[in-house]
């Protein structure tokens, strides 16, 4: 649960950055996106786990 965590914050630090960086937005936004992703994947795995 903690990479989830990790995960999730990292996509939104990156997502949120992605602005101040003009020739590197696009590809912020998509690693954010990606991060963003891959925590809430991470969450659901470690539901399914946990709970069953």
């Amino acid at each position: 649960m903690l990479l989830s965590l990790v995960s999730l914050s990292c996509g939104v630090v990156l997502a949120g950055q992605a602005a101040r960086y003009p020739d590197w937005t696009a590809q912020l936004e998509m690693a954010g996106g990606l991060s963003l992703v891959t925590g809430l994947a991470t969450v659901g795995v470690g539901l399914k786990v946990f709970c069953c």
